[in-house]
């Protein structure tokens, strides 16, 4: 009986130190050398945030230096862990035997960590204490936020810098972003560590940043300061593509400010052309000059314009070429520039003549053809109207010609009838023709003359006139 007694205390006993105790039990180290309090050991939070637990640390053993550590489990193995003493970081504590010390921890949680409760048991020498995160909201699954600003030793912003955000070992960049003119950025990434590399031709490379971005949350790396070179220039273009129809001349505008500590030549100039295709930089966008270089001070702004000559009778497309402005030492920043060739639309009006006679009470007709004389594409909906001074009658037939090809052309039909009270002189008339691509419009001259039987009657008016005149000079003659 004594046998099952002892082996049933023995059982009990091996229970008890093989098994863990309740939380509750284990909250704090009461009977060792260095105890740890603290009033408020489990505070709520939204993943990614920051807790703060005050600790007070009492020391009743030696004042070796004891030190301080963090047990995680699970989930929170991945957070970051800092004991303060005020606002320094602290490793070790010595405590003068029999007295207590106010500590900070610092618990940053990750923002894609799970919802729920989550234990840490943090020491001090032999004591230790249990403490106590509930994440009440998860950012898990959700993409970061990165922002930071280029600026230049004065603190101002610089535009168009280039950042290669990198992870991991990889030499394929996460992705490409240009800095926009307020020198700043802000895009979205998975969350996870990363490094940045930004560059902006004219400055020096800055060193590489090494970010963490958190899921749901916003990271700001800062200001990142580039240096100027001695020897830099600045490029940009109000537009890197232009539509034009064939016939004319792109002109791009091209801004530079020597952004250099010195002052310098910039040598301009294309590459890329296709065959019989010539460009010029010029100071005013009609300026019959051409430059192939340029002085700037340092700081100095310029704007020029890049005119660009296609082949005469080039076809339709799209075509790309090179812009180049070099420095003195080498350095070559160039941009590509992309041109559409597009025919144009025309609609041109061809009558039989300009100048067209009649009699009161007559009418005048006469043929007008029409032709697509451009090479863009077909014309739609073409529509002819005549402007007429008040009162005449103007015909037009037919009224609407569906389309017309290019170099097609067809024949519309116009009948004029002016008042029967109108004098005789001469009257403008305006032809008028729409389609939904284009409008064009001619004018014509039409004479109106008095009728045959008017200038009779007018004859044989100044004739009897005349007669009587005769016969009154002979009558008082014999007298």
């Amino acid at each position: 009986m004594k046998q099952i007694t002892y082996s049933i205390l023995i059982f009990l006993f091996l229970l008890i130190v093989i098994l863990p105790l309740p939380a509750a039990a284990l909250e704090s180290s009461d009977g060792r050398d260095v105890q740890i309090q603290c009033p408020f050991p489990g505070i709520v939070l939204e993943a990614g945030e920051s807790a703060e637990f005050a600790l007070t640390v009492t020391n009743n053993g030696n004042e070796y230096p004891k030190k301080v550590w963090v047990e995680t489990f699970g989930e929170s193995s991945k957070w970051e862990y800092r004991f303060l003493n005020g606002e320094t970081e602290i490793t070790r504590t010595s405590i003068a035997k029999g007295t207590s010390q106010n500590i900070r921890f610092i618990v940053e949680t990750s923002s894609d960590a799970p919802v729920g409760e989550y234990q840490i048991k943090v020491h001090i020498g032999d004591g230790y204490c249990w403490l106590y995160t509930d994440i009440s909201k998860t950012h898990a699954g959700e993409r970061g936020i990165l922002k930071l600003t280029t600026v230049n030793e004065l603190g101002e912003a610089i535009k168009g810098a280039t950042v290669t955000v990198m992870q991991g070992k990889t030499t394929k960049p996460v992705m490409e972003i240009t800095t926009s003119n307020d020198g700043k950025i802000r895009s979205e990434l998975p969350h996870g560590e990363y490094t940045l590399h930004i560059d902006k031709k004219g400055y020096h490379s800055a060193l590489p940043v090494e970010v963490k971005v958190n899921s749901g949350l916003e990271t700001d790396a800062g200001n990142i300061v580039l240096e100027k070179m001695n020897i830099a220039v600045e490029v940009s273009y109000k537009t890197l593509s232009i539509t034009t129809s064939i016939g004319k001349n792109p002109v791009f505008e091209v801004k530079l400010r020597n952004i250099g500590r010195a002052d310098s030549m910039f040598t301009l100039h294309s590459t890329n052309l296709p065959d019989n295709w010539y460009t010029r930089f010029k100071e005013s966008e009609n300026s019959p000059e051409s430059l192939s270089e340029i002085f700037m001070y340092a700081g100095e702004e310029k704007t020029l314009y890049l005119e660009v000559i296609p082949s005469y009778g080039e076809e339709t497309g799209d075509y790309t070429i090179t812009s180049v402005v070099t420095s003195p030492i080498g350095d070559d920043y160039d941009q590509k520039l992309d041109i559409t060739l597009r025919g144009d639309y025309t609609l041109k009006i061809y009558p039989d003549k300009y100048r067209y006679e009649l009699k009161k009470g007559d009418k005048v007709d006469f043929d007008v053809r029409l032709k697509n004389t451009g090479s863009a594409g077909s014309l739609s909906n073409i529509k002819p109207e005549i402007s007429a001074p008040e009162g005449w009658k103007a015909t037009i037939s037919p009224k609407t010609i569906a389309s017309l090809e290019p170099g097609e052309s067809d024949t519309i039909s116009v009948t004029l009838i002016p008042p029967s009270s109108i004098a005789a002189s001469e009257y403008k008339i305006t032809l008028k023709v729409t389609s939904d691509q284009v409008e064009t419009s001619d004018d014509f001259r039409v004479v109106v003359k008095e009728s045959s039987i008017v200038a009779i009657l007018g004859i044989l008016m100044l004739v009897g006139v005349g007669v009587g005149v005769w016969y009154a000079f002979r009558k008082h003659q014999r007298r």
